[in-house]
């Protein structure tokens, strides 16, 4: 068990979800990513200084896409932030390479953004 416990957005699990159609093995490799970021999180992935106006640091980390047969470095980018006092790593943001090759910061910081204000409203039933 990792030192930090990883949570998913709702923000991010509405992407995850979405891009899952077309990429059936995405759950176990975001499986995969959570387990290493919750042993080093910091050490997964490159602070994005760029993103410095939210509540936390953010990092940008890459992951495989093993359905296409497509390694880390042409695949999944996530973005995350991490909360060390409270030993947690939010997962905010994913997209593929293909779709955006390299987004600009205004663009991740409105996506950062939504991911937080996902995470601070209580989820339905709760």
């Amino acid at each position: 068990m990792g030192q930090f416990t990883v949570i998913r957005t709702p923000a991010f699990d509405l992407l995850a979800a979405d891009y899952a159609r077309e990429h059936p093995n995405l759950k176990d490799d975001l499986d995969w990513l959570a387990g290493r970021l919750a042993e080093a999180p910091e050490l997964m992935g490159d602070h994005v200084p760029e993103l410095g106006q939210v509540a936390l640091p953010i990092f940008k980390t890459r992951c495989k896409d093993s359905c296409h047969k497509i390694g880390a470095s042409g695949a999944w980018r996530i973005y995350y932030a991490i909360h060390k006092p409270a030993k947690k790593v939010f997962l905010l943001f994913l997209h593929h390479k293909k779709e955006y090759e390299n987004p600009g910061a205004k663009f991740l910081l409105q996506k950062m953004e939504r991911a937080f204000a996902s995470a601070a409203k209580p989820k339905p039933g709760a």
